[in-house]
């Protein structure tokens, strides 16, 4: 339950209303004006603790629109050649031999970026990015 603000001083007298003083007293959470407003200024502001915000999360949304996979290139080094253009061993059972063409790129050493869709920028052409 979150205290109230009671603006009565806790000296005041009675109030008329018989009403109004049983509902003050029901209110258990309650921070009376005169406990803030008296006694030594370091006193006036002890119960008052800051809180930062959740430190452990880290910021899921991009700073910029520029994919940070490519760089805004759009392309990316073929992972299967390293940026060559050739294989370096056989694969798939000899049917790519090494030193042909690579099976993934063809020989281009890159690739469409896979996070911008070769858009360069996230939010581009057929991108998945959530927003």
């Amino acid at each position: 339950m979150v205290p109230s603000l009671c603006l009565t001083p806790r000296s005041s007298p009675t109030l008329g209303h018989p009403q109004q003083l049983e509902t003050h007293k029901k209110q258990k959470h309650c921070i009376r004006v005169n406990r803030l407003f008296q006694g030594p200024p370091t006193d006036k502001f002890s119960f008052l603790t800051a809180k930062a915000a959740n430190g452990n999360q880290q910021n899921t949304k991009p700073n910029s629109v520029i994919c940070a996979d490519c760089d805004g290139n759009g392309a990316v080094v073929c992972s299967q050649c390293k940026g060559n253009g050739v294989n370096s061993v056989d694969i798939f059972n000899g049917q790519f031999k090494a030193g042909d063409s690579c099976w993934l790129c063809g020989g281009r050493k890159e690739m469409l970026c896979g996070n911008c869709n070769g858009a360069g920028f996230i939010g581009g052409f057929l991108s998945t990015y959530d927003q």
